[in-house]
């Protein structure tokens, strides 16, 4: 287990506990289990942004609602500064994953570069002097020629190997942020002021993921 993830699990668990002080553990496990009848579950067509940004609404509407009913002042900021360290410790994973998932691909670039002559030429060696040992000069030219193809076919191994590795590094690092791409229509379940004043922001309240999607899709 690497050290962030260490970090971002030890956050989650203070902050259970934290809501068990509190009397609010009950109510926020029914909340991360999310909706009853999730959205496009009776049919309608959904796409999966859709479908994660409501799940998002929701368990961010249940969170606000749990947290603002704690009485007790200075531990709403509490739970308030816990759940906004949570959310900062994933994004800084997330962005710890892009990075990776760009050194990667920048391995990959490199590798696929390089080709693999050495090795040919290696065969070719080899094919002559087993040619040449069995058969003589006839058997040595015939060893070259042999040699020449399985060279070849050991370049062109090497190189289609190097470009799937290649697409695939690609592909993760695209799927990544896209990813990205769709969690900054996130909103997150409390703000800075709320933190530090422990008061609900109304106009806040009114944030949405799902409203996000669609306006983003009707952006293009």
């Amino acid at each position: 287990m690497s050290s962030d993830t260490t970090e971002l699990k030890r956050l989650i668990e203070k902050c259970q506990e934290l809501e068990a002080a509190v009397g609010i553990a009950s109510v926020m496990e029914r909340a991360r289990e999310s909706r009853l009848i999730p959205l496009g579950a009776i049919g309608d067509p959904v796409s999966p942004e859709e479908y994660f940004a409501d799940e998002h609404d929701y368990l961010r509407r249940k969170t606000r609602n749990a947290y603002f009913a704690v009485e007790d002042i200075a531990l709403r900021n509490q739970l308030i500064a816990i759940e906004r360290q949570i959310d900062a410790e994933m994004e800084r994973e997330w962005e710890a994953e892009i990075n990776s998932a760009n050194q990667e691909v920048a391995v990959a670039v490199s590798a696929a570069r390089v080709q693999p002559w050495g090795k040919a030429a290696s065969i070719a060696v080899i094919s002559v002097a087993l040619g040449y040992w069995i058969f003589d000069l006839v058997g040595a030219i015939a060893g070259a020629v042999g040699g020449f193809f399985l060279g070849q076919g050991a370049v062109s191994q090497s190189r289609a190997e190097k470009e799937a590795e290649l697409e695939r590094a690609r592909g993760r690092l695209e799927q990544l942020l896209l990813d990205k791409a769709h969690r900054t229509l996130h909103p997150a379940k409390f703000n800075v002021t709320e933190e530090c004043t422990g008061v609900r922001d109304g106009k806040f309240d009114n944030e949405s993921a799902y409203a996000n999607v669609l306006q983003a899709r009707k952006d293009g």
